[in-house]
């Protein structure tokens, strides 16, 4: 079990070396765009809420992982598009009011966009080749 949140890590999304995979290499990607996505003055408000550094890298992961689900079922033609929400955003930052909650999707929106133009460039593919190996989680760089 990961206790160390101070960061969002790669190991953050494996629990075994199966699960060193694209596609969870893409939801570590999109929960660092989110943390990059949410400007400081919303950071302070979710501080104000309760929310530490630690409680909101947590929640970008578990929203990160969410969102894998979302993707999924886009995949698999159970849903017609990629399709951004509230309830993926509640489930992942309880107990916030729906102005903040607002302002996460519309960060959330925008880390989304970020992530997909880079994907456009990148050869690793990572939704396409989803459950192959992703040897970027062994890279020291990220560690």
């Amino acid at each position: 079990m990961h206790t160390d949140y101070s960061q969002i890590k790669p190991n953050h999304f494996f629990s075994s070396e199966k699960e060193k995979t694209n596609f969870n290499w893409f939801a570590f990607e999109f929960a660092c765009e989110l943390d990059m996505a949410v400007s400081f003055s919303l950071k302070k408000r979710l501080s104000k809420k309760g929310y530490t550094k630690e409680m909101f890298n947590l929640s970008c992961i578990k929203l990160s992982k969410l969102l894998q689900g979302v993707v999924l079922d886009t995949l698999n033609n159970k849903i017609p598009a990629m399709e951004l929400n509230h309830t993926e955003i509640e489930a992942a930052f309880p107990k916030l009011d729906d102005k903040t909650i607002d302002r996460l999707l519309t960060c959330t929106e925008k880390a989304w966009a970020k992530l997909l133009d880079t994907c456009v460039l990148c050869p690793q593919a990572c939704v396409s080749n989803k459950d192959e190996y992703c040897v970027m989680f062994d890279d020291p760089y990220y560690s």
